[in-house]
């Protein structure tokens, strides 16, 4: 395929456009990357489209613009550091939600206390990671991957913890039986719960819902959770198709569209955050979790929130974040924080008033944090439920 393609660049004039260019991010490190790279001096005209054209950092230009003006120096120019505002100039144009006329959307943030079991693998999970990861802040050798691979996992327990348990069962050893009966003896989390039961209020006021989630094993409990919704999911797995089949994601979305019964679509942001428009019937967006990837956040709120917006109608974003004991840390706050820093960073490259709006939105968000817990009841809620607590009577007042 990639002979095919550069054998017609070459031979034809092609103007030559690339939608969603921050795919292209990782340049020549990956096959999509390089082929563009390659292949970017063929076409007489080149063009990009993107409405988060750096999700991460200013590095996520510097592939596009090597494939916009190859060999011009704008992509070395990033990499030694310039402001990507200075680089682009007047070199792209954007078009904001307030040209469009778009009405702001509403953002609530929603915390939710974490359940006994929860709190305490949580506070065995955080604490292993800040042992391995604590190498990063003095220049020793450290197991990244390992890392990526435990901030995962904290993901998964502050929305999911009988899906963080799959992780954890081949290093039971290290767990005691005790935290890890407790968990799945509570069985759906206190945020998942929530969710299910905030979405059953919208349905019950005939408003539909999505919810996004970043993991597939929550997708299908979630779907099992409001079966009485009669959802629809997507995710990586999901397969194109024709409308008229069911299980394909074209069929789910007709359903979602057409269906009175049908309240819930439980999707990806990977999967489901891009090419699809729900705006006509869904006017509340629900996130179980979040990444710390912003294109997927932004994208996502995008499928609610964009032009055809029935006119008068209010968006609503919802966010869930799982309420941490104070001293513990909160992965849920972490990730609003650099998704916080992300969005004011693209907001300064591309002086876009809603960006900055998220921004600040996730600035102002109360910290959830459960305050009336600290560390030491953590710790002393570990060692009951391993069978390691020193009973000591409780002395009247």
């Amino acid at each position: 395929m990639p002979d095919v393609i550069g054998h017609y660049l070459a031979t034809k004039r092609v103007h030559l456009v690339l939608d969603e260019a921050h795919r292209m991010k990782a340049g020549l490190g990956s096959l999509r990357g390089a082929l563009l790279l390659n292949v970017s001096p063929l076409p007489i005209r080149r063009d990009i489209l993107t409405g988060t054209p750096m999700p991460q950092s200013a590095a996520d230009l510097q592939s596009q613009l090597d494939f916009l003006w190859p060999g011009g120096g704008l992509g070395a120019r990033i990499a030694r550091g310039a402001s990507p505002r200075l680089v682009l100039g007047n070199l792209f144009v954007r078009t904001t939600k307030a040209d469009l006329k778009l009405p702001k959307p509403k953002r609530h943030f929603k915390q939710v206390p974490m359940a006994k079991g929860q709190m305490a693998l949580y506070g065995v999970v955080k604490s292993e990671f800040v042992r391995h990861a604590s190498a990063l802040r003095t220049d020793s050798r450290v197991d990244l991957q390992s890392a990526k691979r435990t901030i995962m996992r904290l993901l998964q327990l502050s929305a999911n913890p009988l899906l963080a348990l799959k992780g954890i069962a081949a290093e039971a050893a290290y767990f005691d039986q005790g935290i890890l009966e407790q968990v799945v003896a509570e069985g759906a989390s206190t945020k998942m719960r929530a969710v299910a039961d905030f979405a059953r209020e919208l349905a019950a006021q005939d408003r539909k819902s999505v919810i996004w989630t970043i993991f597939t094993d929550t997708i299908l409990q979630m779907e099992r959770l409001l079966a009485d919704l009669n959802p629809v999911t997507i995710y990586g797995a999901t397969p194109t198709g024709e409308p008229s089949d069911p299980q394909s994601r074209e069929g789910k979305l007709a359903r979602f569209h057409a269906d009175p019964a049908c309240k819930v679509l439980i999707a990806n942001p990977a999967a489901a955050g891009e090419g699809i428009s729900l705006h006509k019937v869904c006017h509340d967006a629900i996130y179980l979790d979040r990444s710390y990837v912003s294109t997927h956040y932004l994208q996502s709120i995008d499928r609610i929130h964009r032009l055809g917006l029935p006119e008068g109608v209010e968006t609503n974003i919802w966010i869930y974040q799982t309420m941490a004991p104070a001293g513990l840390g909160c992965i849920d706050h972490s990730v609003s924080r650099r998704l916080a820093h992300k969005l004011r960073a693209l907001q300064l490259l591309l002086d876009d008033e809603d960006l900055h709006d998220l921004a600040l939105d996730e600035e102002n968000a109360d910290d959830p944090i459960a305050w009336d817990i600290d560390l030491e009841d953590v710790r002393d809620l570990v060692e009951e439920l391993e069978g390691r607590a020193v009973w000591v009577e409780e002395e009247a007042g």
